[in-house]
């Protein structure tokens, strides 16, 4: 069975992303993890980025009108409030990818249910 290979979008964005150093890219379920120092920061599904929250990080994102990750499964919702989306406007824009990035990277690890 051949490998999966990343799209244009997660080569994009791993690329982006080197402003933080050397981020490396493995499979995730049905997508791309983003990870630095063994730590995943960050998933790409659909071609859609997804920044690993803490409380603090899940509410500035919900302010700049992120939802967090979901999917369809038998025919529920299910939704994961481990990850938001990230802002749309960071796509086209490094250093505010790399703010978000950062944020990412400095998340605790707490309860969000």
């Amino acid at each position: 069975m051949a490998r999966a290979e990343p799209s244009a979008f997660v080569r994009h964005i791993q690329d982006e992303l080197s402003g933080i150093g050397t981020v490396q890219i493995d499979r995730f379920f049905g997508g791309w993890a983003y990870l630095l120092a063994d730590k995943r920061f960050a998933v790409s599904i659909k071609d859609r980025l997804y920044f690993r929250v803490d409380r603090a990080l899940k509410d500035a994102l919900v302010a700049e009108g992120c939802q967090p990750f979901s999917y369809a499964k038998g025919g529920k919702t299910v939704v994961v409030h481990r990850f938001y989306e990230a802002p749309l406007d960071c796509l086209d824009d490094r250093d505010a990818l790399l703010h978000w990035a950062n944020r990412a990277l400095a998340a605790e690890d707490d309860d969000l249910r």
